[in-house]
């Protein structure tokens, strides 16, 4: 069976800027340049965030599929039983992509390649329904998949494009998203939020970690071949530094109050951004030491995530820091009004 475990990797911005563009207010009601920038495009970054995190829950289902079912044009009976259907190709989707592409707006860079989406996504929705209800009711025991393999083809055929323009919205959005960021820590220092900036921080410096991950294309079939450690040691040590200026900052209950937080508010953070940090330096370890990871991690992304040290492994622990990240930005949000 072949692994196509890499698409797992862009799963790691899913949640990272859902809460971000939400902008405080600050003493004297007066806001700062980035406040009003990122106060004037909250609407449209919120729309795209949403069709981002569901393109990544596309990436995500396709990869389930395909390990299961293989990527030739005949199916992997040997999973036949594993075999699940949950690509999130809707009508919905698909209505507020037309929307989007009927407004009389002006379309930025980001507006045009959602919109190049629409064209496969429409011919992808009827073949993934179809494919739910052939799995779900188990057909296949009745026809030897043939529908199956007639639907399996189908969704080959439009994989590709797929994902071309799925890829060229996702590097859109990413740089749309940095610009974001470097805006709100710009925002974050000018008012003296140090606890938020460097948590912020800390979040930069995860994110550069697995961007090295993906531009190196390593997945756990070969990443003790092709890693390179070096690289991978420099930016570990910026984590392991801010992660340090961070638990020194919470401990400040007077800092904590005027950023809109309680004493003991970063407690499950700190937690798991300790787990991604041994993660990460585990992934390091394995690479110089030649550490193979396992037959069932090699083959299946589900099970590639849960053994420490794969890069699979790596940005699934730094996804739940990300969601711990954006609860924090949530509660302080409230707190703050």
């Amino acid at each position: 069976m072949k692994k196509i475990g890499l698409l797992i990797l862009v799963m790691l911005s899913l949640v990272i800027m859902t809460k971000f563009v939400k902008v405080e207010k600050v003493q004297k009601n007066v806001k700062t340049k980035e406040q009003a920038l990122l106060e004037t495009n909250k609407v449209k970054y919120n729309k795209h965030i949403r069709f981002y995190n569901r393109i990544l829950s596309i990436d995500k289902g396709l990869l389930y599929y395909f390990e299961d079912a293989g990527m030739e044009r005949t199916i992997d009976r040997s999973q036949s039983e594993d075999i699940e259907l949950n690509i999130p190709i809707d009508q919905e989707f698909i209505n507020k992509l037309k929307t989007l592409e009927e407004s009389n707006d002006k379309k930025d860079d980001l507006d045009k390649k959602a919109i190049a989406m629409l064209p496969v996504l429409e011919k992808m929705l009827p073949i993934s329904e179809s494919m739910k209800n052939y799995y779900k009711n188990k057909q296949y025991l009745k026809d030897n998949f043939s529908l199956g393999e007639n639907l399996h083809g189908q969704l080959l055929d439009n994989l590709e494009k797929y994902n071309s323009v799925a890829k060229a919205y996702k590097e859109a959005f990413e740089k749309k998203s940095k610009e974001v960021k470097n805006l709100m820590e710009k925002d974050y220092d000018k008012r003296k939020f140090f606890i938020t900036y460097r948590q912020l921080v800390y979040i930069d410096s995860g994110e550069d970690f697995i961007n090295e991950i993906r531009r190196q294309k390593l997945d756990a079939s070969n990443f003790t071949i092709k890693g390179n450690d070096k690289d991978f040691k420099k930016i570990f040590d910026k984590i392991d530094k801010s992660l340090l200026k961070l638990e020194k900052s919470v401990k400040n209950g007077k800092q904590m109050k005027k950023e809109g937080f309680d004493l003991n508010d970063h407690n499950v953070f700190i937690t798991k951004a300790k787990i991604f940090k041994d993660s990460a330096n585990r992934f390091i370890t394995r690479i110089k030491k030649k550490e193979k990871a396992t037959y069932s991690s090699v083959s299946d992304g589900f099970y590639a995530q849960t053994e420490e040290g794969t890069p699979e492994n790596v940005v699934a622990t730094f996804n739940e820091v990300v969601k711990e990240h954006n609860r924090l930005l949530v509660k302080q949000l409230k707190n703050k009004k």
